[in-house]
């Protein structure tokens, strides 16, 4: 109610895992190709390069030797980002999610640490201007179970 998606659940979610858990976390960036190698001892494919564009100062940067990449994809970041990763492209369950056609969904789960009273355990949220013509539907799945 009070604030932006981005600014009451992302930028505190991003805060938190920067700070207790020492992540980077790249907001406003554009991932330009996720390059993948094989384990040394178990021949999976790791991800070990990221090249990304950075919007705010208009550059292109690498990190190397990266430990993991999480994305935050709709499905036309997932088809771009494919189509510039070549090793990605070359692994079937890549190609597949590139080819999905579909609205974009964020699913997520939180964990207070107190109870939330609500009016009931599940309801729909749309119309408020600050969504921009997006809506949700919230479960309290404890009041569910």
């Amino acid at each position: 109610k009070n604030g932006t998606v981005s600014s009451s659940l992302i930028a505190p979610l991003a805060t938190e895992l920067q700070n207790e858990y020492g992540l980077v976390v790249k907001g406003g960036c554009r991932v330009n190709e996720v390059s993948l190698s094989s384990g040394d001892d178990d021949g999976l494919l790791n991800a070990n390069k990221i090249t990304y564009f950075d919007t705010t100062s208009k550059t292109t940067e690498t990190i190397d030797d990266v430990d993991g990449v999480i994305l935050a994809l709709g499905c036309k970041g997932m088809e771009n980002v494919v189509r510039t990763s070549p090793d990605l492209a070359r692994l079937p369950v890549f190609s597949k999610a590139a080819s999905l056609k579909g609205i974009d969904v964020i699913s997520v789960r939180l964990w207070f640490d107190k109870v939330v009273p609500t009016r009931t355990p599940a309801n729909v949220f749309s119309r408020f201007s600050e969504l921009r013509g997006a809506g949700g539907t919230f479960f309290m799945l404890d009041q569910l179970q």
